[in-house]
């Protein structure tokens, strides 16, 4: 997914620790935040980078507690994602994470999508750390916390038959490019043909040109 979003320009790469822990926390917003961090690495990569992210494990003392008031102490799978791009300056660093804020153009960013991901990962009671230079990259850390399920319940044996597409069509309108992207990605894995609309206009004119369309979302 991440490949086909970020375009060819952006190298993907990936680390995980031998035995690393498993996480605390719901896959798909896991998905969904790689996935907002990835769009915002991309958007600071105009001319291209590395993407890389990494899982490892963490322990936290009470001593990086106390100088990291948000942060709880335990064990944390972390999940780091680092991006080449321009980086962010020290006075905007430390609003990335609010609500609507957005140092991008109008039209171009809801401003959303990191205060998504900070969101979550303190639902999860985890949280998260960002370091960034300019001109030299940007890394965040999601820290969450670890699972302590036993190691033979890995995979959860999903018993009841999910209902698949036999190639329907769907459109779906979505403003929020990390949504739309997830929405799509998991209606064209269930089995239906998709086509992906920003907004109302567009899906006008796309219905208005006769396309067979068999629900819209």
């Amino acid at each position: 997914m991440l490949t086909r979003t970020l375009g060819e320009t952006i190298e993907i790469g990936t680390r995980a620790t031998k035995d690393a822990w498993r996480a605390s926390a719901d896959p798909g917003q896991v998905e969904n935040a790689l996935l907002n961090l990835a769009i915002n690495a991309r958007d600071a990569m105009p001319n291209g980078g590395k993407l890389t992210i990494e899982c490892i494990n963490v322990k936290l003392d009470q001593h990086y507690v106390d100088e990291n008031p948000e942060a709880l102490p335990g064990d944390f799978a972390v999940i780091a994602v680092s991006n080449t791009g321009t980086g962010i300056s020290t006075d905007v660093l430390a609003h990335v994470f609010e609500p609507f804020f957005t140092t991008k153009e109008v039209g171009q960013g809801s401003g959303l999508g990191l205060s998504m991901v900070y969101g979550f990962t303190k639902q999860s009671g985890g949280h998260v750390s960002t370091y960034s230079e300019e001109g030299r990259g940007t890394t965040v850390k999601l820290y969450l916390p670890r699972s302590r399920q036993a190691s033979e319940n890995k995979a959860t044996q999903i018993t009841t038959s999910i209902p698949l597409g036999t190639g329907e069509t769907v459109l779906v309108i979505e403003d929020d490019e990390a949504v739309r992207i997830l929405a799509t990605e998991t209606l064209i894995g269930l089995g239906y043909q998709v086509i992906a609309a920003a907004e109302a206009l567009a899906a006008r004119d796309i219905l208005a040109q006769g396309t067979h369309v068999d629900l819209i979302i």
